[in-house]
């Protein structure tokens, strides 16, 4: 695909940005492609050893932070044990912390950071980078994170939900690029989504795009943001975890019951042993969840007409039952039309999505800020300098 016609822009212009990529060692040539006339045109690829970038995913009860090349693969990563409870500047500080660990313990130099990417779980004005009005992240409202972060690395940091930057993640290296309109889909404690939509990820006026958990199901159980019958209230990992020990505590499942004693508490990983050892109650719950998220994502599939719902999350490690569960939900309730060549699978990336979408988003922004500012005429990183795509000869 040459970029010339992939973009739109003349072939001057193209010639401009790939120069300055070129010169800026964002991009190199790969090869040398075949000519039907003329020069034969040049092969760029990113320059995947240009230098390095931090990749950060805060979750409710935990962090992980990794070290990526520059073409979004993970070289090195560690977990952390944080909360977001714990308020913002103690939870940057260790997660900082621990970049600074992991890149002393891989000899990694400070100057070779060229960017720090982080998805965290609230809406967040991309643009600034503020968290907005984040509902389990007390203390976070309109937080600086990019400030914290330039105190201490001297490159820029970019922040965004953190499902946006999984479906980012899944777009460029799960599927490769191949599905241009995707949801993914995280079910974990809450239900979130992330919309790519024509090749680009979707964020709606406020950054608040893709909060499918909170879609109104029409139950009368009380969900944490106020309102009665929302999707994770009733189907979300938390749900899930809260029925099973009340059904254990009934006397439904002697399984869960002997857990419930002996760890006072039960967890989704409880309800995976529960399909594991086939108990009964933990089969009915994780059925019943994948069939209501899966009659939202029909409706999702109905108005957005998706050709991928990719799955990611603790919740969807249940594994096969509720994967059949929910497609089952979905095709029940979708129009056949949506649903004719729509794909419902677990996240390819898995757990690594979040890393590897905030490693992308942020090669994504150098490259855009490294060729053009004015949106009309960037070149996105998939057409700037996705491997073996012909452009013109610029020598």
């Amino acid at each position: 695909m040459d970029i010339v016609a992939a973009s739109g822009l003349s072939w001057s212009a193209v010639s401009d940005h790939v120069e300055r990529l070129h010169a800026e060692k964002l991009i190199k040539v790969s090869e040398i492609g075949n000519s039907s006339g003329g020069r034969k045109p040049k092969l760029y690829a990113v320059n995947r050893n240009v230098g390095h970038v931090i990749s950060i995913e805060l979750g409710i009860s935990s962090g992980r932070v990794a070290i990526c090349d520059f073409d979004s693969n993970i070289l090195f990563s560690h977990r952390c044990g944080v909360h977001v409870s714990e308020g913002p500047d103690r939870v940057l500080a260790h997660l900082c912390g621990r970049v600074k660990d992991l890149m002393a313990r891989h000899q990694v130099e400070p100057h070779t950071v060229m960017g720090i990417g982080i998805g965290i779980p609230s809406p967040v004005e991309f643009a600034s980078g503020l968290p907005i009005s984040p509902p389990i992240m007390p203390g976070w409202d309109r937080y600086p994170i990019r400030d914290f972060w330039a105190k201490h690395f001297d490159c820029p940091c970019y922040v965004d939900n953190d499902v946006n930057v999984m479906a980012l993640g899944e777009h460029a290296k799960g599927v490769n690029f191949e599905v241009d309109n995707l949801i993914y889909i995280k079910i974990g404690a809450g239900i979130g989504s992330g919309i790519i939509c024509l090749g680009q990820l979707y964020r709606g006026e406020n950054g608040s795009a893709g909060d499918i958990g909170h879609f109104d199901v029409g139950s009368d159980v009380l969900c944490w943001c106020g309102n009665h019958g929302c999707l994770e209230a009733i189907a979300g990992g938390k749900a899930l975890a809260a029925k099973g020990e009340a059904l254990a505590l009934a006397g439904e499942s002697p399984f869960l019951l002997d857990i419930l004693n002996a760890k006072g508490g039960i967890t989704v990983k409880d309800i995976r042993s529960g399909l594991q050892n086939l108990d009964p109650v933990s089969l009915k719950l994780v059925r019943e969840s994948g069939m209501q998220i899966g009659r939202v994502v029909a409706a999702l599939a109905n108005f957005y007409n998706p050709a991928l719902i990719s799955l990611g999350g603790s919740v969807s490690e249940l594994g096969d039952i509720l994967l059949a569960s929910l497609r089952q939900g979905v095709y029940q309730r979708s129009l056949p039309l949506a649903a004719r060549n729509l794909q419902i699978n677990k996240s390819v990336l898995g757990k690594t999505a979040g890393l590897v979408g905030a490693a992308f988003m942020t090669i994504d922004q150098l490259i855009i800020n490294s060729t053009d500012n004015n949106p009309e005429t960037f070149l996105p990183l998939r057409q700037a300098a996705d491997l073996h795509k012909a452009v013109p000869n610029v020598e």
